[in-house]
Order: structure tokens, then C-alpha cells, then sequence
């Protein structure tokens, strides 16, 4: 049942039609983080704040996530999602409101869409790819290793051609280690040797962010302790 005090409403504007609308949000005590998997996906008591994350213009279709959505775009890309946008499933299609697992897989979906139409950075994908693989997680759902293995995929290209810290924030050891972790859950132990390996030679001593290097440390007592078994 649908609890109304766990939310709040907050006012946007689209960046491209210009449209204002209300979004559904969920309120910080709705949700406390129970644990956290070696893949840095959370677990939840409550609701799933990633079920909310992903922002869609009930008019245009535009949709980001919810850090980044209001974000000015230039006048290309507003040309180029003026043009694409009306093929979209999600056009014209209301997911500010209430949501489930599907509907906010097709709110992450839309995200995805608008972000190749834009020409968005690696990074960007990889974090949408990231968020849906965490919900898919917490329901259960078959298309968990599938949104992972995009992913990864994208990590990947991120860090071959994007800037550190990634998006702002994510430090070179931090993807790698993401990366093999994300190989560990996958069970492609080969590949995550090769990033656990390459990240501890490029910075033996964990300068670079030593949270993230002794993470890398822990998970390869965990990739040693699978090998073996």
C-alpha cells in the first residue's frame, strides 16, 4: 500500500520543453541502508530510494538522473532531444508519481535513452547501468548480471577515456575498483584479477585513495578464497 507520508513532492523544470512539473520524493527517513554488498550495491530496510532516482518530463519524455536533471543542456542537444524524443516509449508518458519495480526500470531506460542521444559521457551510462543492477538486486530480478555486465562495460570506457575522479567523484582506485568487483560478482574471476592486479602495481602504497585501496585488498582475499574453494 501506497504510504503518502514517506514522500514528498518537489517542483522541476524541464531543461528541454520547459515544462514545470512536481516529482514524487522519497523522504530521508523512509529508508536507512542495511548493509552494503562487495559491489557497493545497498541494501535497504524501507523503500528503495533508487526506485525514485531516475527523472522523466511527463511532457517531453526528458529524463536524467535526479542530481543531474535540471543541468542546463546546449542548444544542440535540446535540438537533437526535440527531434528523438516524441520515438520514445516514455514520451509524453507520466512516471512522476507512484512507482514499481517495472516503472522505475523504464524511468532508468529512459535515462539511458536520453543519455545516447546526447552523447553523454561513459560515466554517466555506467552510473544509470550501476543503479539499475542494484534494484534489480533488491527484487530479484533475472536481468541483474545483465544490467551489470553494461555496467562494467561502461566503467570500462570511462576510465580509458574520461578525466579523474570520475564524474567528480570517483577516484582512479575507486573504479578499478568497481570494476573488478562488479568481474568478482560475475564470476569472470580472470578479469577481476586482471583489475585488482593492475590497480595495486599502478599504486602499490594506496596513495591515490587508501578507502578504496584497502577495499581492493579485501576483495582479493575474497577472489583468493573463491579460487580455492
Amino acid at each position: 500500500m501506497f504510504d503518502k507520508s514517506k514522500f514528498y513532492e518537489t517542483d522541476l523544470i524541464c531543461p528541454v520543453c520547459k515544462t514545470k512539473f512536481k516529482q514524487l520524493k522519497l523522504k530521508s527517513n523512509a529508508f536507512r541502508i542495511k548493509t552494503r554488498d562487495i559491489d557497493l550495491c545497498n541494501i535497504y530496510e524501507g523503500i528503495n530510494p533508487n526506485i525514485y532516482s531516475s527523472i522523466v518530463c511527463p511532457e517531453c519524455g526528458y529524463a536524467n538522473l535526479d542530481h543531474s536533471f535540471q543541468n542546463k543542456l546546449s542548444d544542440v542537444v535540446i535540438s537533437l532531444m526535440q527531434k528523438e524524443l516524441p520515438k520514445s516509449k516514455a514520451y509524453k508518458k507520466d512516471l512522476t508519481g507512484e512507482r514499481n519495480y517495472e516503472s522505475a526500470i523504464e524511468a532508468y531506460e529512459q535515462a539511458i535513452y536520453c543519455a545516447s542521444v546526447a552523447g553523454q559521457n561513459s560515466s554517466l551510462l555506467a552510473g544509470i547501468y550501476f543503479r539499475m543492477t542494484c534494484l534489480a538486486k533488491s527484487f530479484g530480478s533475472p536481468k541483474e548480471d545483465e544490467y551489470r555486465l553494461k555496467a562494467v562495460e561502461y566503467y570500462e570506457k570511462a576510465y580509458d577515456h574520461e578525466e579523474f575522479p570520475l564524474g567528480g567523484k570517483m577516484s582512479q582506485t575507486l573504479v578499478e575498483y568497481m570494476i573488478a568487483s562488479m568481474y568478482f560478482k560475475l564470476n569472470k574471476l580472470e578479469q577481476a584479477i586482471y583489475w585488482l592486479n593492475f590497480s595495486i602495481s599502478r599504486d602499490p602504497k594506496g596513495l591515490t585513495d587508501p578507502k578504496a585501496y584497502a577495499m581492493i585488498k579485501e576483495l582479493w582475499m575474497s577472489v583468493k578464497n573463491k579460487i580455492k574453494k
